[in-house]
Order: C-alpha cells, then structure tokens, then sequence
C-alpha cells in the first residue's frame, strides 16, 4: 500500500523558514550580546585608564617643566660663571701668581735673572671690531643684559737675565714659548761677558700673560 503525504509542500517550506530565520536570530542576539559586552568592557577600561593617562600627562608637563628649569637655571650659573671670570681677568686677579707658575716652570739650574717687568692695559675695542680679535681679548656681558663689550687687555712681561751657556738658555726660551698662559714670547737680544767664574750670556725676552678667559 502505498504512503500519501497528506502535509503540504507550503507547509513543510515555511516551517523551514522559521527555522532558519530563528537560527538567525539566535546568532544576531549572540552578535548584539556580544558586542554590547564589549562595548561594556571598553567603556569599563576607558574609566579605569584615562585617570591614569591624565596623571600620565600632568607627571610628564611637570618633568618637562622640571627640565627647562634646570636647563634655565644651568644657563644662569654658565653666564654668572663667565661674568665672574670676566670681572677676575679685568681686575687682574692671578696674574701675579699665574706668572710666577710659569716662570718657575720655565728656570733652571743654569738661568738666573737680573729684572723683571710686569705691566697690565686695558683697552676698550670699539666698532667696527678688528678681525680676527686680538690675542688677549675678552668678551664681557654688559649690565642687565646690555651689549657684549670687547676688552682687550695685556698683561707684558720683559726679563733681564744670565745663562751660563747657549743649552741653558735656549731650554729657558723653549720652556716659556711652549707654556699655554703665556703667549708672543720674543727672544729680544743676547750677548756674551765674562765673570769671576768664566763667560756668561746675557739675554733678555719679552711676552705676555694670557688673562683668563681671554680668546686665544
């Protein structure tokens, strides 16, 4: 006997439309739970992390501010430092002694002396500034800020004195040209004489003592 389906075909097919489309629905609601639990989740870690990211950036303007004031402030001492500097050199203070240094540096057993000249200028280099400057010039900041002044200042010396021979003074000599606080050392004459002990060679030198923080 043979099977008759008494369900119709339009049945059958919007039963199997109801349930695809409730299939559907099923995965849109798991889409929309989904993301709306996101959208919970980053609005969540919005909360939590830009009073962080605020703290962030107050901490990172007042590490910037730190830092342009100690650069400020190293800038003060640099130009304090340079004025002080320059206030020492126009005033002279250390030259007796820087000399000495040198000169000590320079003697030896064989040079004696029979003078010695010291004499400090100070000159007011105007414009239009001459080019390149003079050794010996130094750059002063004016008051309150004003215009750089140019100074030029020498500080001569000229020595009279023995050698008991040519090796003893041209060590001399060599010693003083080759010091770096001293500078336009001229060897000026020399001659020959005759003591109780033998000859001597008198000689006499001139140069000048670098003031500090002159330009070489």
């Amino acid at each position: 006997m043979a099977d008759v389906d008494m369900i119709p075909r339009s049945y059958r097919e919007g039963l199997r439309a109801r349930r695809t489309l409730f299939a559907y629905g099923c995965a849109l609601a798991f889409v929309l739970g989904l993301g709306g639990g996101t959208a919970a989740w980053v609005r969540w870690r919005l909360a939590v992390e830009t009073p962080r990211l605020e703290q962030l950036r107050a901490a990172t303007a007042l590490a910037e501010a730190t830092r342009n004031q100690l650069a400020a402030a190293q800038a003060r001492k640099e130009a304090l430092q340079q004025a002080s500097n320059a206030l020492e050199a126009l005033r002279g203070s250390g030259a007796v002694a820087r000399l000495a240094g040198s000169i000590d540096g320079a003697v030896n057993d064989g040079v004696w002396f029979d003078g010695l000249q010291f004499s400090r200028t100070q000159e007011l280099l105007r414009d239009p500034l001459p080019q390149p400057l003079p050794v010996g010039t130094l750059q002063v900041q004016g008051a309150a800020g004003g215009s750089v002044e140019h100074w030029h200042l020498a500080n001569r010396l000229e020595i009279a004195g023995q050698a008991q021979d040519n090796e003893a003074m041209s060590r001399f000599l060599d010693a003083l040209s080759g010091d770096p606080l001293l500078t336009d050392v001229r060897f000026l004459n020399s001659s020959a004489s005759k003591t109780d002990t033998g000859v001597s060679l008198a000689f006499s030198v001139a140069g000048a003592l670098r003031p500090n923080g002159s330009t070489p």
